[in-house]
């Protein structure tokens, strides 16, 4: 059975995908089992998130979804539990749902800002697409600022940009994604972010997803984890 933190980290994590969308002019679709877009999502971002646990509703939805338009399709499988390679998919990665109950606020050895502006927003993207390469197409966009519930933060070491991520918080929780980090500098802007979350969303616990190195370093800065997920695509 779902728990229901890891039930509100999957709502927290399909409403911060159609925040962005909304915030691009073109918000997606909520169903009771599914988050999907009918029209194609921003660079990183699936076209459809499961609410709940493998249901024929998902499926089929997801199938009149690909016959609609040829073009590449991502779902992110919230439960880990589709078998998508019946309608042309492969698994592209698997990852864990994290989540910390009681995040502490704690003094940081770096000093973090709030973007508030669009030329925040443009330096933060920046320094962002030095960790994931280039991007053509516009991503985030400065409505997501003027929302109280979600912060683009980037911290800062003698002045110099060194990492950031962005909090959201929904469905009770914060969401914390897009954590990049300079270097060696990946534990200390990882607990960053969990100290500005306690600090901005008081008594809210912190969720996310990763994998890899990524999830080794949040298991040591205290998340535990919630339960798997699977991405998968499907190419034109």
């Amino acid at each position: 059975m779902t728990s229901s933190f890891l039930r509100a980290a999957i709502s927290n994590n399909a409403f911060w995908c159609d925040a962005v969308c909304k915030a691009l002019g073109s918000p997606g679709e909520f169903t009771a089992t599914l988050w999907f877009h009918r029209r194609g999502t921003p660079p990183f971002y699936p076209d459809a998130v499961t609410l709940t646990e493998a249901g024929g509703e998902q499926t089929e939805t997801i199938a009149t979804l690909i016959n609609s338009e040829k073009r590449d399709w991502a779902i992110k499988d919230s439960h880990a539990a589709l078998d998508l390679a019946p309608l042309g998919f492969k698994l592209l990665f698997e990852a864990e749902w994290i989540g910390m109950r009681t995040p502490v606020s704690a003094p940081s050895p770096i000093t973090w800002q709030r973007m508030e502006s669009a030329a925040d927003l443009a330096q933060w993207e920046a320094e962002w697409g030095k960790a994931n390469g280039p991007v053509t197409q516009k991503i985030f966009t400065e409505p997501l600022l003027h929302d109280p519930e979600i912060a683009f933060l980037l911290g800062f070491e003698h002045g110099k940009p060194i990492g950031g991520g962005i909090l959201n918080h929904h469905a009770g929780v914060v969401g914390h994604s897009n954590l990049f980090a300079e270097g060696r500098h990946g534990e200390t802007i990882r607990r960053g972010l969990v100290a500005r979350a306690a600090e901005l969303y008081p008594r809210e616990p912190l969720v996310g997803y990763e994998r890899g190195d990524d999830l080794d370093e949040a298991l040591r800065a205290g998340f535990e984890l919630l339960g798997p997920l699977r991405v998968w695509l499907k190419e034109a």
